[in-house]
């Protein structure tokens, strides 16, 4: 079974407080990590663990002690036969899940509740976990640069239009051409179908590198991930549980982090305004005064 050990009672980890509430919080992220895994080993679809989430597997053997991130990453092919099937297998009793857009999905605990800040608009939601796509890149051995600016463009006639059109207004050459991208942003409007569009195209040129990113990491030039890194999994400890991650998550982490054996507290707030590990959303909206937490 997925928990974390001595839920109810704080606790000092590699020098910081651990509270039990946010102990509540990590058990709720590994109840639903327990169902992803059910649904991905019953597909044959391979994951890792990622991000903050390999971190705390490799240095921590369990959640990085001040992060409530719950990180997961996949190729792109696998992301995409992921997403097509998360809807008829996962419990939507229990959960629920968003696609933030064509290389993120969050899946939500509706048993909990978290506002993610006092300027946010709309229904609260539940605790969350994070999986990412990892997407062909830029790679200069694959001469590749023009599948990148290929998918760019396609983004931009789909999430920002008038920025491709200046493009072409100044006279900018484009790969996919004016027309193609000018009948596609006409014909495509649904979101829901611009990502589905946008895991396709990027899926017909996921071969086009050795290396990988999730996109916005590769917008401000975080250096990628080698393929090769992720051809074998093992399995590391994780609390109570074990989770898959690359062989070779030691030059995963590097590219990332750097010196990632050397813990930096990043002082982000993690959660957000408002988070509760036992009231469901919706009996949070029926029975909280927002007023009076707005007030708070």
């Amino acid at each position: 079974m997925a928990y974390v050990k001595d839920i109810y009672h704080d606790e000092i980890r590699s020098g910081w407080l651990v509270m039990s509430d946010n102990k509540k919080v990590w058990n709720r992220q590994l109840e639903m990590w327990a169902e992803l895994d059910r649904i991905c080993r019953k597909h044959e679809i391979t994951y890792w663990a990622g991000y903050g989430t390999l971190l705390g597997a490799a240095r921590h053997k369990g959640f990085v002690p001040w992060d409530v991130d719950f990180d997961l990453c996949m190729m792109r092919p696998d992301f995409n036969r992921f997403v097509e099937i998360l809807a008829d297998e996962l419990n939507e009793n229990v959960f629920a899940f968003r696609n933030m857009n064509y290389s993120m999905l969050k899946i939500f605990h509706k048993q909990t509740t978290l506002i993610a800040s006092t300027s946010r608009e709309g229904n609260p939601l539940g605790l969350p976990i994070d999986v990412f796509a990892l997407d062909f890149t830029y790679d200069a051995s694959k001469q590749n640069l023009a599948a990148v600016i290929a998918l760019k463009e396609v983004f931009l006639a789909l999430n920002d239009f008038p920025k491709i059109a200046s493009i072409n207004e100044q006279g900018g050459y484009l790969f996919n051409g004016w027309d193609y991208l000018r009948r596609l942003a006409a014909e495509v409007t649904d979101e829901n179908d611009k990502s589905a569009f946008l895991r396709l195209y990027a899926a017909n040129l996921f071969d086009q590198s050795d290396t990988v990113n999730w996109i916005y990491d590769e917008i401000v030039q975080k250096q990628p991930f080698r393929k090769e890194w992720f051809d074998e999994t093992i399995y590391l400890p994780f609390e109570t549980i074990e989770l898959p991650a690359p062989k070779m998550f030691d030059e995963v982490l590097t590219a990332y982090y750097g010196d990632w054996r050397t813990p930096v507290r990043d002082g982000k707030e993690r959660l957000g305004f408002v988070h509760s590990a036992d009231v469901p959303y919706e009996e949070f909206l029926r029975r909280v005064d927002a007023n009076l937490i707005a007030k708070n």
